[in-house]
């Protein structure tokens, strides 16, 4: 089930930015295909991963995981020092 809303917050939160795969990828010092995977839910994600993808897209981990993830909680940019 989390990795369902991952999966769906993930690409909210890129179609917010317009933000390729790649592009996302990037910012979180993942590589695109485990993003991809990571997005289609073929992929687990570590809480070290979750962590680098919070930094990178500067969103909570609650955020990432939240049931109901709106485009303003996607576009909002974390406060400094919140991970």
């Amino acid at each position: 089930m989390l990795k369902e809303r991952l999966s769906k917050n993930l690409r909210i939160i890129r179609a917010a930015h317009k933000w390729s795969q790649e592009t996302a990828a990037e910012l979180c010092d993942l590589s695109p295909r485990f993003w991809s995977k990571v997005e289609l839910c073929k992929a687990n994600a570590s809480i070290e991963t979750l962590e680098k993808i919070s930094v990178g897209l500067q969103v909570s981990v609650e955020d990432l995981l939240k049931e109901n993830m709106d485009l303003e909680a996607a576009m909002k940019p974390r406060s400094k020092g919140e991970k």
